[in-house]
Order: C-alpha cells, then sequence, then structure tokens
C-alpha cells in the first residue's frame, strides 16, 4: 500500500472515450489541485505513507480509542429498577397491607422475598450484561489501514487521526475522513443528512471531507482519519443512541407473555375483592375477624403473582445468545431476533460465499479467447508468438490484473485473478511476467454493483500509449448500455459487436461455461480515446461447501424452505442448486418484478432467483411476507443487500459483511457458510423450548393455587395462612431460575408465538393440577391425613392448623414436580432434565418437607410427608396423561423433535479440505461432491 501510494501520488483522472457524459480531464486536475491546496495539515504527500506504530501509539493516548464511550447504567439504577413493574408493587402493596393489618411476621417474611427476588434479578442482569458484552466486543469491525509502510486489517476502535485506511463499496466510514486519492466515492449520507440520493467525494460542492457514520455506496479509496471518537460529528448522537440501546429489547412472546400476566393479577385483584366482600359480610368477618379478612385477601394477590418470570424470560435468552454466539458462531444484534430466528419459514440464501466457499479458482486451461484484433492492438508483436493463443491466454490474464487492484487480496474477483497469475507465473515459465512488465496501471475504478464493472487506465510503458481496460459482467463490457443506461463514466460498445455473430458466440460460451458451473469474468481493452475490444472470457468455478448439502438437507427438515436469491447467472445458479440438492426451478429476476397477485405466486412457488437487483431480493421478501405472511431469513453481504436485510425479519449478515449489512441485520455470523444458519436456528428453538415451558409452567403454577384457594374459600370456608402463600411463590420463584439452562430439543418445525396455545396448555396443567389438590384435600380426613377429624363428624372439612400444613406441603410438593411435565414434550419421564433444575426442584421439596415436619406448628409426621410425596408423584403421572390427550387434539400434525446425536455422527464422518485456499483441479472437484451428494441422497431416502 504504501509503494502503491507513492507511486500514484502524480496520477491523474484519465479522459473520457469520446461521447460519455462527465467533467473534463483538466476540471477535475484544477479540482486535484485545489484540493491538495486547501489541505488543512499541508504535506499531504508525507500523510500518504499513514503512520509507524510508534506515531499511532503516542496519538491514541492523546485522542484515545476511536469509539463511541459505552453509557453504563448506574448501578443504584439497576438495583431500583429490580423494585419497579406490576409484580414488584404488588408484593410492596401486600407488604404494606401486613403492615396494616398488625401481622408483622408475614411483613418481614414478604418484604425478604422482595428483597431476594432484587438481588436475585440484580445478579441475572449483571451476569447477562457481562454476558453480551463478551458478544459485543466480537462485533466490531476492521478496516484495512496502513502501519510501518505496509497494509493490515485494523480494528476500527485502534485508528487514530493521520492514520490512511482503504473505503470501498458497502465500508461504514469508522470516522471524520479525507479523501486522498483513488475513485469519486458514491456517499451515502441519510443517516446523517436524510438525503436520499448519495453524494460525491471529492467535489466542489461537498468538498473532501468524508463524515463518520455515512456509507460507500460505490467506489473505492484512500482517506485519512481527520477525527476520531466523540471527536466526530455524528459522535455526540451516537452516545445519545449507545444510550437508548442500553435498554434491552423485548420479544414479541415475552410482551404477549407479560400481557397474559397482567390479565391473571387483574383477575386475582378482582378474585381478592369478592373474597373480602364475602368473607366481611357474608360471612360477618369484618365483625369477626377483620385482621383475618385482610388477610385471606392477601394471600389471593400474592399467590397471583410470578414475580421472577420476567427475570427467567431476559436470562433464558441472554444464556441462550451467549450459547449462539460461542457454540453456533451466530451473533444476534437485539435479544428479539431470537423469536424470529425460531419462527422462520422461509431462508433466502445468497450463493457465493454462503452456499459457495467464495474462494474463485480460474481455470487456466479454460480461458476463452475471442478475435484476435484486440490483441493485436495491445500488442503489435502479438503475431510474433510460436504459440498465439497461449500467449492470448497470457495477455487477457494481464489484462484481468491491469484493472485489479493489488491490495485486494481477500476480494472473491482480484483474488482469484491474483491467484491464477501466480499460478500461471509457476507453470509457465517466464513468458506471462515479462509481458506484464510491459504495463503500469495509472488509475483504477473499482467495482460497483449498478454498473458491474472495474475499469482502469493503464500506460504501455514502450510508447506511453494510455489504455483503458475493463473487467465485469460479459453484457456491460461487450455494451455498458445493455440493461438500460448506467451511471459508469465511460460508456462504449466493442468494436467487435458490429460484426454478425459475435454477440451470439460469445452468449454461446458464456451459457456453455455456466452451464458446468464457472462464473465468467469478460475482459475488453482499447486505446484511450478511440474504441473498445473484446478480449475474451475468464472462467472461475466457486465450488459449493464442504457441508452445504447436508445444512440445505437438514434446514428442510426442519420445516425451513430454502430459496436461492443471487446475481449470478441463471446456468450456474440452476447447476449449484442440483449439486447441494435444493430446489432447481429458478427464475429470472425479472420474474420477481411482475407485480400483484401473480407476482407474489411466483415468488412463493419458485426455488429461487437468479441475475437478480438489490430491489429484487427485497420484493422476495416483502411478497413472502404480505401473501403468505411467512417469517422469512434473507443472507447477504453487501451494501446492496441492505435493504432486503432490513424488510426481512431474521436478516443474516454473513462473515466478512459490509458494515451496512451488518447494521441492517438481525444477526451476524462469525463463520463461513449455511451450517451456522442451522445451528442457530436449533439453538433459538431450544430457546424457544425453555421459555414456552417455563411460562406454561408458571401461568399453570399460579392458575392451580389462584383456583385452588379461591375454591377453598368459597365452597369451604378454609383460609390458608398467608405465610404459607408466601413461602409457596418463594419457592416456586428461587427453585425454578435454572430452567434457564435446561437440557433441550429442538421441534422440527418452525415455532410461532401462539399465546392461545400458551393459554391452554397452561390451563389444562393448573386446572388438572387444582383438581389433584382438592381431590387431596376431600381424602385428607379419611386416612390420609393423620389427626384430622372426618367431616362426617363435624359437619364441615378440616380448616385446622395441622390441615393447613399438609395443604401447604401438597400444593409445594406438586407445583415443583409440575415443571417436569411442562418442559418435557411428551411423557415426562422420557426427558431428562438438566442436572441443575433436576437438583434445585429437589432441593426446594426437601426444604418444604422439612418446613412442614420442623418449623411449622402442629407439624406432619414423616409418615404423612411421604404419603404426600407418593400422593403427588401420582398426581404427577396424572396431569402427564392429561397433558398427552391435549397435545394430541391440538398437536396431533407435530413434526417431532431435531435429532442431534445423529446429526453429530454425519458431522464426523463428512470429509472436507482447506476451504480457505482455492481448489486446484475444479472438474476432478465438482464430480467427487455431485457424487457425495448423490449418496447423501441415497442414504437419506433409506
Amino acid at each position: 500500500l504504501g509503494s502503491r501510494c507513492q507511486s500514484q501520488q502524480g496520477r491523474h483522472f484519465s479522459q473520457r472515450i469520446p461521447g460519455a457524459v462527465g467533467p473534463s480531464s483538466k476540471t477535475m486536475a484544477e479540482l486535484q489541485a485545489k484540493l491538495v491546496q486547501n489541505d488543512a495539515l499541508g504535506k499531504v504527500g508525507g500523510e500518504r505513507d499513514g503512520l509507524t506504530s510508534e506515531e499511532a501509539k503516542k496519538r491514541m493516548e492523546e485522542y484515545g480509542p476511536n469509539e463511541i464511550p459505552v453509557i453504563e447504567t448506574p448501578i443504584w439504577k439497576m438495583i431500583l429498577s429490580q423494585f419497579v413493574g406490576t409484580m414488584p408493587v404488588m408484593l410492596e402493596v401486600s407488604c404494606i397491607i401486613s403492615a396494616a393489618a398488625g401481622d408483622w411476621p408475614d411483613f418481614f417474611v414478604i418484604l425478604a422475598m422482595v428483597l431476594v427476588n432484587a438481588a436475585l434479578g440484580f445478579r441475572e442482569e449483571m451476569k447477562a450484561k457481562n454476558a453480551l458484552a463478551e458478544l459485543t466486543n466480537q462485533m466490531e469491525s476492521s478496516i484495512p489501514c496502513l502501519r510501518d509502510g505496509k497494509t493490515e486489517s485494523m480494528p476500527v476502535s485502534k485508528l487514530v487521526p493521520g492514520d490512511v485506511i482503504h473505503l470501498r463499496g458497502g465500508a461504514l466510514t469508522p470516522a471524520d475522513v479525507e479523501w486522498l486519492e483513488g475513485d469519486i466515492l458514491s456517499i451515502d449520507t441519510a443517516a446523517l443528512t436524510g438525503e436520499p440520493l448519495p453524494r460525491k467525494y471529492p467535489s466542489e460542492e461537498y468538498g473532501k471531507l468524508i463524515l463518520s457514520g455515512t456509507t460507500v455506496k460505490s467506489g473505492e479509496a484512500y482517506c485519512v482519519v481527520r477525527l476520531t471518537g466523540t471527536n466526530t460529528e455524528i459522535g455526540q448522537g451516537q452516545a445519545d443512541i449507545m444510550a437508548d440501546r442500553a435498554t434491552a429489547s423485548v420479544s414479541v412472546f415475552e410482551q404477549k407473555v407479560m400481557v397474559v400476566v397482567n390479565i391473571i393479577i387483574s383477575i386475582a385483584v378482582l378474585d381478592a375483592i369478592c373474597i373480602v366482600l364475602v368473607q366481611g359480610l357474608v360471612r360477618n368477618g369484618f365483625d369477626v375477624d377483620f385482621k383475618g379478612t385482610l388477610l385471606t385477601a392477601l394471600s389471593i394477590l400474592i399467590a397471583a403473582v410470578p414475580i421472577a418470570l420476567p427475570l427467567v424470560l431476559q436470562v433464558t435468552m441472554a444464556i441462550g445468545a451467549y450459547r449462539m454466539a460461542t457454540d453456533h458462531h451466530a451473533i444476534v444484534t437485539r435479544m428479539s431476533a431470537l423469536q424470529d430466528i425460531a419462527s422462520m419459514d422461509v431462508l433466502c440464501s445468497d450463493k457465493t460465499g454462503t452456499l459457495t466457499t467464495a474462494k474463485m479458482s480460474i481455470n487456466l486451461e479454460k480461458i476463452w479467447t475471442a478475435k484476435k484484433d484486440g490483441f493485436s492492438i495491445l500488442d503489435p508483436y502479438y503475431y510474433r508468438s510460436p504459440n498465439q493463443e497461449l500467449a492470448a491466454q497470457q495477455m487477457l490474464l494481464v489484462m484481468g490484473i491491469m484493472c485489479s487492484n493489488p491490495d485486494k487480496k481477500d476480494d472473491a474477483i482480484d483474488g482469484a485473478l491474483l491467484r491464477a497469475w501466480d499460478k500461471m507465473k509457476q507453470e509457465q515459465g517466464d513468458a506471462p511476467a515479462k509481458m506484464r512488465e510491459g504495463y503500469q496501471q495509472l488509475d483504477l475504478t473499482g467495482f460497483n454493483p449498478e454498473v458491474k464493472r472495474t475499469v482502469a487506465t493503464v500506460k504501455r510503458l514502450y510508447d506511453d500509449q494510455k489504455l483503458i481496460v475493463a473487467k465485469g459482467l460479459a453484457s456491460k463490457i461487450l455494451d455498458t448500455s445493455s440493461g438500460g443506461q448506467d451511471s459508469g463514466k465511460l460508456q462504449w460498445t466493442c468494436e467487435e459487436c458490429k460484426e454478425e455473430g459475435f454477440l451470439e458466440m460469445v452468449q454461446k460460451t458464456d451459457q456453455e461455461l455456466s452451464s458446468k458451473g464457472y462464473k465468467t469474468i469478460a475482459v475488453a481493452a482499447g486505446i484511450e480515446g478511440k474504441g473498445m475490444h473484446f478480449l475474451g472470457l475468464l472462467p472461475m468455478i466457486d465450488p459449493p461447501r464442504y457441508d452445504t448439502a447436508i445444512t440445505v438437507q437438514r434446514l428442510m427438515n426442519s420445516g425451513v424452505e430454502v430459496k436461492m436469491i443471487t446475481g449470478d447467472h441463471l446456468n450456474i445458479a440452476i447447476e449449484t442448486a442440483r449439486m447441494v440438492g435444493m430446489a432447481t426451478n429458478i427464475l429470472p429476476g425479472e420474474a420477481t418484478r411482475e407485480g400483484g397477485h401473480t407476482g407474489d405466486e411466483t415468488i412463493r412457488e419458485a426455488g429461487g432467483f437468479a441475475q437478480v437487483l438489490p430491489r429484487d431480493k427485497r420484493e422476495c421478501v416483502l411478497a413472502l411476507q404480505r401473501s403468505y405472511e411467512l417469517v422469512v431469513g434473507m443472507t447477504g453481504d453487501g451494501v446492496n443487500d441492505a435493504p432486503a436485510l432490513s424488510a426481512a425479519q431474521c436478516g443474516i449478515a454473513v462473515e466478512d459483511a459490509t458494515d451496512a449489512a451488518k447494521n441492517a441485520a438481525a444477526m451476524i455470523l462469525t463463520t463461513e457458510g449455511l451450517s451456522a444458519v442451522f445451528g442457530a436456528v436449533v439453538e433459538s428453538r431450544k430457546i424457544f423450548a425453555r421459555l414456552f415451558s417455563y411460562v406454561s409452567y408458571r401461568l399453570a403454577a399460579t392458575i392451580q393455587i389462584l383456583l385452588y384457594l379461591s375454591i377453598l374459600v368459597y365452597v369451604f370456608d378454609c383460609t390458608l395462612d398467608p405465610l404459607y402463600v408466601i413461602l409457596l411463590a418463594l419457592f416456586n420463584d428461587v427453585t425454578m431460575i435454572p430452567v434457564a439452562e435446561d437440557n433441550q430439543t429442538a421441534a422440527a418445525e418452525p415455532q410461532h408465538a401462539v399465546v392461545g396455545h400458551l393459554i391452554g396448555f397452561s390451563m389444562t396443567l393448573g386446572i388438572f393440577q387444582s383438581v389433584a389438590s382438592i381431590i387431596f384435600y376431600l381424602c385428607m380426613d379419611m386416612g390420609l391425613i393423620h389427626g384430622i377429624e372426618s367431616h362426617r363428624e363435624t359437619g364441615h372439612y378440616p380448616t385446622s392448623v395441622h390441615a393447613q400444613n399438609a395443604i401447604w406441603l401438597q400444593v409445594s410438593i406438586a407445583a415443583e414436580f409440575l415443571i417436569f411435565s411442562a418442559r418435557s414434550p411428551g411423557l415426562f419421564f422420557f426427558s431428562r432434565p438438566s442436572t441443575e433444575l433436576l437438583f434445585s426442584t429437589m432441593a426446594g421439596n426437601v426444604v418444604s418437607t422439612l418446613l412442614a415436619v420442623y418449623a411449622f406448628p402442629e407439624p406432619l409426621s414423616v409418615g404423612e410427608c411421604v404419603t404426600v410425596w407418593v400422593y403427588d408423584i401420582a398426581a404427577l403421572l396424572a396431569v402427564d396423561l392429561a397433558k398427552m390427550v391435549y397435545k394430541f387434539i391440538h398437536e396431533a400434525d407435530a413434526a417431532g423433535v431435531i435429532d442431534e446425536y445423529q446429526m453429530a455422527l454425519e458431522d464426523a464422518q463428512l470429509k472436507h479440505g482447506d476451504e480457505t485456499q482455492p481448489i486446484e483441479n475444479p472438474e476432478a472437484h465438482l464430480k467427487a461432491y455431485r457424487e457425495s451428494v448423490k449418496i447423501m441422497k441415497q442414504n437419506s431416502v433409506r
């Protein structure tokens, strides 16, 4: 980069080809001179060399890192937040009622309950915060930067004023920078100015200062960093945004659950009021036992408050997000995205880099050269070569190299050309290198997704003649007006296009290569100011990843339809789809533009689309959403993918995606390929299963306690001491926190947050639990519990303290056991809970039993406790059978679960080479891949 910068200080903008529209070279030269003269720091030439590590270290100490300081929520605010909300306030009101009634033991217990839950909430919030902070560190962007005279990928936080960086299309400007040299950049400033149209930099209107937070739409250039961090124009505004983002997003599922909880609490408040009226007016409670009447209502209010529910939901999602990042290389940008991933119905996947390796390999033997006229213009001595075909192939690749950026070795296209060039020099001797020495690149206009080509000005050294060289999409290289006039500075039609049959010959050759899986890059060249000549096609193969076929099959078996959406050639897309086992009814991108119901049907039925424009990708997403109400995932990596990623409920930025794509995405992959998406789907469905099992359990337990206590009061005039209810609620909250890390299986179909199903499932468990408790109460005086007189003798069912102990222990143990039924997709004894959850639940039961035997007045005997345990185990079996009946009625068509054990065995058998390197023998590789997919399909059928 350093030598490149030094050698290009004097370069100028080339003249336009006749007929092109735009400023003259004189105007641009004057503009460039003016910009250099106005440079605030003076010596631009020295700046282009970048900084040394020592200089950067001093400036880092002076200016600080290039980042917006995260506004930390004060500890005292985090603590106070634990006491705010519907459920904490309900307990606080209960605390006040206890104090008003003079029931100080209950007051202190409720107060302790509030404080314990607040302490647990604070602890888990800190734990989740630290885990997410670790994930955030993995999301930091990097950018090519010049340090010590060489290029290195630098985290943007380490940039300091004076650093020279390389910006290209799709990059987010990491600081306030000034343009030094390169293309005229098209900059999207909408994030700052709201302008829908990009600005050009440098220009007389906007100068050359590019502000942080803008996005490079097209072009590539070297820039010098001027301001960083909060010193930038957008810095202070970003600090405010960071403060807003400090508040965690709430998922749709959590919002719906809290609505249900608030409804239950509202019912409990009405129930408490009714109990006060019944006890106070009908049964003279106001005159006989006013305090007891208030405490009875208090017990109902406490029973209705699942205070730890929001905490467990947040902790479950935080831990799940951490596992997704560490185990599956997928970082969610917001917690609410976890639900979208679990619900994903359709995945629209890009091809290059996702389904394939993106490590293009040029097959030197299949380089196709066109008519020889263009080569003779480039090199008048061409005809003297003993092997003109080989010389033409070498010249074609040399012109491709002249139209590439040597600093972009990681770029899919330029990297492939650079690797092919090294291979050609190694295999074909000194001839290619000597040919290359005769040319010098003067300037280069980087790839633009709109114009689909790269253009360079090259000097032929032996006569100083300037050449225009272009590479890109064949149709755009042949005729730049193909598909409509674009914004490219240079426009042309190759001279060979005037010859009859030439276009058809190129198209036929291109189709033959694409039908074999080859992507082609066309190259043209010509004397500056004169006509362009089509030189030929460079065939590149981008093989599927070793695990793409099996991952696609797994996604489809999991209920996720996979569509290929690619800008590549239709034939290449179809061949790739065939190789990886996807649907091959792939249509041209134009099919998405029909509009109306017919267009939406086409999008729904097609297996994918090829040769799409950015707006086509977004239209695919919107059509599936509006007409079929599907949850859509979309993968992408470029700035042109950002609109589609933003529109999709689950936008997925693949590894090495541009900053614009990452900002629009709901999930960012930190590894290559589609397997990370499947891993995220599996983990998010496990998270959903944990959330659903806990919420359904907690709602069921609340329904059971609320319904059972109300029936005892209304029907049997039996009130339970509030202390029992407080302890019951406390144990239920504390012992269930480990459910956030429970063992769960992933469902084999998308999981949607259907509140009706949640309520129905919870009511089934809660009602049958209540029935079991009522049966126990009715049978207590029949020998289940000793020391209780028969209701036939006393004329009423038991209400003594000893009976209340038995009621409390039965409900407490039954409520703890209920989680085993709620969490299992089938019969509870076939699904093993996590060790932490099992230990926590059983420890809660043991503590409850010890309290009933040793702590409470009129304690139970050990034999009575054993009776309660046996009864609750039998009740659990009965409730579990009721659950299975409910599932049979409402979930008879369920798809089952994903067999992760079998997948692990399959993964162990997968063989793959080093995908970071291009393949040596493309033909043999594709043949072996097709054979492996064929065997995989046969095994799947078996």
